[in-house]
């Protein structure tokens, strides 16, 4: 079968008539597919396979000059019209959904919209704030995340040809936020294509970041190359785009200097800081998940070098990326930074001693609360803040213990870990001062002449002293005699008759005084010469 008119003279000048008058090759003129030739094809094979009704192969062989429909050199370059192109509608999956987002379709309510669903033409995406977000991917492999406080509307998801040309057309508005990554790199016609109140963005390239509000669009190229209305954007560049029209593009702001922590993060909610970056009006800081950096979990915009959510997060690897933003509200190349998450289980929270108490020397109790997720704690006294070499490590099943300390300066913590094994991070580490035990025997008054004599039996730790108080009140607020005694007792003479209070403490070698004892009381009668006391029984807390 012969493809070719057997008056071969003719044939220009039809070729030339049909170009001046018919739409479809006047349409050449608009973006073009370059299409490989593959062995096997032919002209009306291709027709078949890629062009849309009323497209003729003839068409294609004028576009191209091809001499024989029916012989096309292996790797040539046919140019065809996009517009030429057969097209059906596709649909866009949804690999992510984090935090509060809804989909709205028409004829349905609106309704939350989850992971694994499509997508389609006529589709309205809205997230919520509070780092709420959502990742689509396109049928070319293309991703998108949509950012929290966001509103895209799919308008047309279109596969050309058999296979081979995508094209999507997105709107994005409502103060809006995405971030583009197309794979495989865009070829040179535009294939995806947002439209914005204020300007259209024509995607040349592969990484992008855009942005649409009240005040206009602002389109930052990361990768490739982007065309904001007639102005071709390149890498590395953004620009602000307003009503009245698209300013000069300007170099994006550098990525901070962000630096990985060295350990597991162990608590929320999560807080990072980094060095203030000159030209910076403020910063940009997102976490995502680690295995692909498309997945938002926390966003946030922050005035200072530094980002702090109050949002739970689960443990795992994340990707943190920092970005700064200028006066322009164009933000800037992202430093990024992996870190780990291990605050779980939390450790449990200690109940005994009390914060700032001073506790007697020999059987120590502590006492924390239960963990429901704990198998078992772990319990760690040292003398030192580093841990470095514990007094005291051991498993208690119980949610207390007992540990024998000699006076002095300790801090202790604990953890709690799971029935498998696996332990949670530390929980701070608590001073714990032990000091002198009260005297172990009740002290003695006797009446002498004009003054009053207390003993109370010796501390058995060597280089103690004893610090005594007298008052007429409880309390001590006022107190009529105070003294110090390097020995076990010590006398005073009262300022007159009636009850008196008394207490005595132990102040160790180093100077750091353990508990009063327990107040106790003693009479001096009215005619004091010949009074007489009943014991007094003091004891150290």
């Amino acid at each position: 079968m012969s493809y070719l008119p057997r008056h071969r003279g003719v044939l220009p000048g039809l070729l030339a008539l049909v170009a001046s008058t018919s739409p479809v090759l006047a349409a050449a003129d608009g973006p073009l597919w370059a299409y490989r030739v593959r062995q096997g094809d032919t002209l009306i094979a291709l027709q078949a396979q890629l062009l849309r009704p009323g497209i003729g192969w003839q068409a294609l062989q004028q576009r191209n000059q091809v001499a024989d429909p029916r012989r096309l050199p292996i790797g040539q370059t046919l140019q065809i019209p996009v517009a030429w192109l057969r097209s059906r509608p596709v649909e866009a999956e949804v690999l992510f959904v984090h935090g509060e987002v809804e989909l709205r379709r028409h004829g349905e309510a609106p309704r939350p919209l989850a992971s694994g669903e499509r997508v389609a033409d006529g589709d309205e995406i809205v997230t919520g704030p509070r780092s709420s977000s959502t990742v689509l991917r396109f049928d070319d492999g293309s991703r998108l995340l949509v950012e929290p406080a966001s509103r895209l509307r799919i308008e047309a998801l279109i596969r050309r040809g058999a296979s081979a040309y995508r094209e999507s057309r997105l709107r994005l508005d409502g103060g809006a936020e995405a971030s583009v990554q197309t794979q495989p790199p865009a070829p040179p016609q535009p294939r995806l294509q947002i439209r914005t109140p204020v300007v259209n963005l024509a995607v040349r390239g592969t990484e992008f970041r855009a942005r649409s509000d009240d005040s206009g669009t602002r389109l930052e190229v990361l990768q490739g190359r982007v065309a904001a209305g007639a102005r071709p954007v390149a890498s590395g560049l953004g620009v602000v785009a307003t009503r009245s029209g698209v300013q000069r593009a300007a170099p994006l702001l550098p990525a901070p200097a962000l630096q990985a922590p060295a350990a597991p993060m162990e608590r929320l909610p999560l807080a990072f800081s980094w060095p203030p970056l000159p030209g910076a009006a403020a910063y940009r800081a997102q976490v995502l998940d680690a295995d692909g950096d498309t997945r938002l979990r926390l966003d946030g915009r922050f005035d200072a070098p530094a980002a702090d959510w109050p949002d739970e997060l689960p443990d795992g690897r994340y990707l943190l990326r920092v970005r700064a933003i200028g006066a322009d509200g164009l933000e800037g190349l992202d430093a990024r930074a992996v870190i780990e998450l291990k605050a779980r289980p939390e450790p449990p929270m200690p109940m005994l001693p009390t914060p700032g108490a001073r506790v007697d020397a020999g059987r120590v109790l502590l006492r924390w609360t239960r963990h429901p997720e704990a198998g078992h704690y772990r319990l760690q006294i040292a003398a030192t803040a580093d841990f470095a070499t514990p007094l005291v490590d051991r498993e208690v099943t119980a949610t207390e213990a007992e540990a024998e300390l000699a006076p002095g300066d300790y801090v202790w913590r604990l953890r709690s870990v799971r029935a498998g094994g696996d332990a949670g991070p530390w929980g701070e580490a608590l001073p714990l001062q032990v000091v002198e035990p009260p005297p172990a025997e009740p002290p003695k008054a006797e009446a002498g002449s004009d003054r009053v004599s207390l003993a109370w039996a010796a501390s058995p730790r060597p280089g103690v002293h004893y610090e005594i108080q007298v008052a007429r009140d409880a309390g001590f607020a006022e107190p009529v005699a105070e003294g110090r005694a390097d020995t076990p007792a010590w006398s005073f003479e009262p300022p007159g008759a009636g009850l008196y209070h008394v207490r005595v403490r132990t102040v160790g070698a180093d100077g750091q005084p353990g508990g009063w004892g327990a107040a106790q009381q003693f009479e001096v009668p009215g005619a004091w010469r010949w009074w007489w006391l009943l014991p007094a029984l003091l004891w150290l807390l």
